[in-house]
């Protein structure tokens, strides 16, 4: 069914009972289920900071790799790039972006996981079960008066019916797009016009919209109750580290896994060459 998307973002009001600064030290929960209009939604800030958006920003640059589909997979006015955990580590082995930046991949997202199983309360554990770095770059034939939708309204665990709101479960074979409980965007970036994300009302409209910045993170549960999107980004490139989490032990991310034993390993090998190199000069 074809949905005709007229989205009209309308921001919500951040009220002093929706703010808390103890989930997490460094992070203010800055909107939470009230300004946010959905009882699992939280929005955050201070997760990173600008030298570590940065850091991903370069990784990016270096290694984005295009989706299989296509760089306009969402909107032809749109190319979209993007990067896994294994590629960060693949990247920094081979000696094309520093560990440190590979490690950050791995650090930030984390990080993201924590602030997300603390703040739910959740007394099962949350295991990360896809990791993506992904940029949306506006080409230079996109207008400001554009209708599309950067990324149309979905939820992150079903596929949604726009009729009778039903929400049917991905199949097993449908990879990442399967067993998701929670998801999580970090932002690393506020140079472009539009990009804002949403979350969507039962009319297709917006009813609370989140300004993308650096180390401002939202969070929310991966069903039905949470259809969102992404408006349109009319100028220059927005970036995020967008993460889905499961409470099912068997689809924890096997190539996150992977890329830290890379990384600890090219540390580990960086600090016996020093020690090696400090004998030396004695």
């Amino acid at each position: 069914m074809l949905v005709v998307l007229t989205v009209l973002m309308i921001s919500a009001m951040v009220t002093v009972s929706d703010t808390s600064s103890d989930v997490m030290p460094g992070v203010t929960v800055t909107m939470g289920p009230e300004g946010l209009k959905g009882e699992k939604r939280v929005l955050a800030d201070g997760l990173a900071t600008q030298e570590e958006c940065d850091m991903l920003l370069d990784l990016f640059q270096v290694g984005a790799n295009a989706y299989f589909q296509g760089i306009h997979i969402f909107s032809d006015f749109e190319a979209v790039h993007g990067m896994e955990a294994n590629e960060a580590a693949q990247l920094a082995q081979q000696g094309v972006v520093p560990v440190d930046s590979a490690d950050k991949f791995l650090t930030l997202s984390e990080k993201a996981r924590q602030f997300t199983h603390a703040y739910f309360g959740l007394e099962q554990e949350l295991y990360i079960q896809f990791t993506h770095l992904v940029c949306r770059t506006a080409e230079p034939y996109s207008t400001d008066d554009r209708k599309d939708l950067s990324h149309k309204i979905h939820a992150d665990s079903c596929e949604l019916n726009f009729t009778d709101w039903t929400c049917k479960p991905y199949p097993p074979h449908s990879g990442p797009l399967h067993k998701r409980d929670y998801s999580s965007i970090l932002f690393l970036n506020d140079e472009f016009k539009g990009g804002k994300f949403f979350f969507s009302d039962r009319n297709l409209t917006a009813e609370a919209t989140v300004q993308p910045r650096c180390g401002r993170l939202v969070a929310f549960s991966s069903g039905p109750e949470n259809p969102h999107g992404v408006q349109a980004v009319l100028q220059g490139r927005r970036c995020a580290l967008a993460m889905w989490y499961t409470l099912d032990k068997q689809h924890d991310e096997r190539i996150r896994h992977e890329a830290r034993t890379i990384v600890d390993s090219l540390r580990e090998s960086a600090e016996l060459q020093e020690q090696e190199d400090q004998k030396k000069e004695l």
